[in-house]
């Protein structure tokens, strides 16, 4: 500090001392107060800065006195308009009441509402200037948020699309009297607004409803607090029924306590409802059942192996899990064809059900994979001849094409406990004991061993050389086009992650996808994806979506919405083109986030799309409890849609139900000109396969996303 600056900080700390000597001003109450109070000489200097101050901005007292005080604490335009306005005061010339913003110490503004007073010298002359003032930050906004609420609720009130109504529900001489509605409230019901202004609600009831118990729904939407909802019946002014849906909470206005209900009618989603009731036990059975076979798929037999390992619990009795595969049943396939192949899945599972007990189950996963869950097994000899029972059934000669084959199979055990107690465990060590059994020759039995970790290892290196393509982002990605069945012309794309290893080569997503969910890289993978899958739409200019796969794991984290936000604004790309695909496995983790992060995304204008439709019961829940603008049908619906009359007839009865609930339908996995032409024939609008686009790189696309751009 230089000596003349010391020296004008000594003045002024005498100066301060006599000032404040003089006319009193207490220590105590500047630094117990939680108002701010500042003392200022006549040229705007801080003489004192009480305790308030010092929380406020972060500054120390020690540090600011004799300081200019609006540099400190705002902006430099409003700075500036303090010093200006300052200088015009005088005695007979007070501020009065006055508002403005100081910066907070994290550079946040906060509303502060001031009143002043002078102390002045002995020639009547303004020798300090101390301001109290309240920071009145929430107040402000908690009125600017009451305004903007009624703007809006009257907006809302005029313009939804529901019906809306307020009702008067302590009117003596009008049970429920209507004091106000909207015009779609009145025309829902087949009346004039100014119609049903003044009478009862009970008008629209079979009978006197609410004259009777009126006060039972009172008390019941108070004790509700938020929008209690029901469903009831109401009659229209022609006498004729129908169903509605409505939300009813408690306001006051004006002083009086009025209830404003939201009705809605839910004649069409009853009719679709009883569709989709009358297609879920043919598809819940579908959901749990091999469609060839008819045997329990994964699903129903990982519930009978938790139901399994509960009973074993409380009874101390052991289980085994056996997996079973034929061994060369490609050779099947290539040499006779896959309707040969199909025969001998389904004779398989014919033979395995004929030799097991009705207690057991066999169930399959897929390809030529078979599992059997056996309970009560006494001991592991007990189990080996089981599988060896099996063996034989499966091995009695079967004529295929009219070829009489013998087919040979390689079983794998794990035992519970000792192999595991999990379900999950279990299937794994079973199937890790079959796949040592083809390795090792084939054609036999081997119970599983610990020291069976060779997959494990693979599969950790697999992850440790994921991780690092995630941190180095040298993973790619692949856009696949979505067209309009009619013309062709490109109504969409499709972003699809692809790795190829240096050590690993081409590396399936069906292989590192699920190691990135199950290790938390999803999170880190989906965000990149995300964020370059905009960047990538935003460089094409694309006039069509762009959809991205999420994961459930990125769903429920708590910065999701954000993330989306971030990408669509560093790219400044607009909303509508951005399309989120989420999968019926939203019952994973915490329904509860994920539906509030569902909601956040929609109010950011990003469509949604439910992928995966078809493919189990859970997907027409979330069909029905989720907002969607869109849905694509499963891949597994078109396997059999060309020859089978009852896979047509389910495709084109949800083509149907979305067009029901006005729901735009993409149908994938289209490979084959015949599957086409019969999406054609069913009226199907958009359509995603390698038969209409393989998944390219950005470089390959250019041709036909600058055209559709154009």
């Amino acid at each position: 500090m230089t000596p003349s600056r010391a020296a004008g900080r000594g003045d002024t700390a005498r100066a301060r001392a006599r000032v404040v000597g003089r006319h009193d001003v207490t220590a105590a109450a500047f630094d117990t107060t939680a108002a701010l109070i500042i003392a200022l000489d006549r040229s705007g200097r801080i003489m004192r800065f009480n305790a308030a101050c010092e929380r406020l901005t972060g500054l120390q007292e020690a540090d600011v006195l004799g300081e200019l005080l609006w540099p400190l604490v705002l902006d430099e335009a409003e700075s500036v308009r303090a010093q200006a306005g300052y200088a015009q005061i005088s005695p007979d010339r007070a501020p009065g009441r006055y508002e403005n913003t100081w910066l907070d110490q994290h550079g946040e503004r906060r509303f502060i509402a001031w009143s002043t007073a002078f102390l002045l010298d002995d020639g009547g002359q303004i020798e300090l200037v101390v301001s109290t003032g309240l920071d009145i930050t929430r107040e402000r906004e908690i009125r600017l948020e009451r305004e903007e609420s009624e703007a809006r609720f009257r907006a809302l009130f005029e313009q939804s699309a529901d019906g809306v109504v307020l009702a008067d529900p302590h009117d003596r001489e009008v049970p429920w009297r209507v004091v106000d509605c909207n015009a779609a409230f009145a025309h829902m019901n087949g009346y004039q607004r100014e119609e049903l202004i003044g009478q009862s609600l009970d008008v629209l009831h079979e009978d006197d409803l609410l004259a009777r118990r009126g006060d039972e729904f009172l008390a019941r939407i108070r004790q509700v607090g938020a929008p209690a909802r029901s469903g009831g019946m109401h009659r229209r002014r022609d006498g004729s029924v129908f169903p509605i849906e409505t939300a009813s909470s408690v306001l006051t206005m004006g002083g009086r306590e009025l209830v404003l209900g939201v009705d809605r009618d839910v004649s069409e989603r009853h009719r679709t409802e009883a569709q989709l009731i009358a297609m879920n036990a043919r598809l819940t059975h579908e959901a749990h059942h091999d469609t060839l076979t008819g045997l329990p798929n994964r699903t129903l037999l990982l519930d009978r192996l938790e139901l399994e390992r509960a009973r074993a619990d409380r009874s101390g009795r052991a289980f085994a899990v056996m997996f079973i595969d034929l061994d060369d049943f490609k050779r099947v396939n290539d040499s006779l064809g896959h309707d040969a192949g199909d025969d001998l899945l389904r004779e398989a599972s014919r033979r395995l059900q004929a030799t097991l007990r009705p207690t057991d189950t066999v169930a399959r996963l897929g390809g030529d994979e078979f599992v059997v869950l056996v309970p009560d097994v006494l001991s592991a000899h007990h189990a080996a001849r089981v599988a060896h029972r099996l063996r034989v059934a499966l091995g009695a000669p079967v004529a295929l094409g009219g070829v009489e084959l013998t087919v040979q199979s390689s079983v794998g055990i794990s035992l519970s406990p000792q192999d595991g107690m999990l379900a999950a465990d279990l299937m794994r060590h079973a199937d890790m004991a079959m796949y040592a059994m083809k390795r090792s020759g084939k054609n036999g039995v081997q119970f599983y061993d610990p020291a069976m970790n060779a997959e494990a290892q693979a599969r950790l290196w697999l992850e440790t050389r994921l991780r690092l393509a995630i941190s180095e982002e040298t993973l790619g990605i692949h856009y696949q086009p979505q067209v309009d069945v009619a013309t062709g012309a490109l109504v969409g794309l499709e972003a699809l992650v692809r790795w190829t290893d240096t050590d690993l080569g081409v590396v399936s997503p069906a292989e590192f996808i699920p190691v990135a969910e199950d290790t938390g890289m999803i999170v880190a993978l989906g965000s990149w994806v995300l964020d370059e899958a905009c960047r990538q739409a935003a460089e094409w200019q694309l006039d069509v979506p762009m959809a991205v796969n999420v994961s459930p794991h990125q769903l429920i984290r708590a910065d999701f919405v954000d993330v989306v936000r971030a990408a669509l604004r560093r790219h400044a790309l607009a909303p509508h083109l951005l399309k989120l695909e989420i999968t019926e496995r939203l019952s994973l983790g915490d329904p509860g986030r994920a539906a509030q992060h569902l909601a956040g995304i929609e109010r950011l204008g990003v469509r949604l799309s439910l992928d995966d439709f078809g493919s189990g019961q859970s997907a027409l829940a979330s069909l029905m409890a989720l907002t969607l603008h869109e849905v694509k049908l499963d891949r597994t619906l078109l396997v059999g849609v060309t020859a089978d009359p009852q896979s047509w007839q389910v495709v084109a009865a949800l083509l149907a139900l979305a067009r029901g609930l006005n729901l735009p339908v993409v149908v994938e996995g289209v490979e084959t000109a015949a599957q086409l032409d019969a999406l054609r024939t069913m009226g199907c609008g958009s359509v995603q396969g390698y038969f209409t686009g393989r998944p390219q790189r950005p470089s390959e696309l250019r041709g036909i996303v600058g055209h559709a751009a154009s």
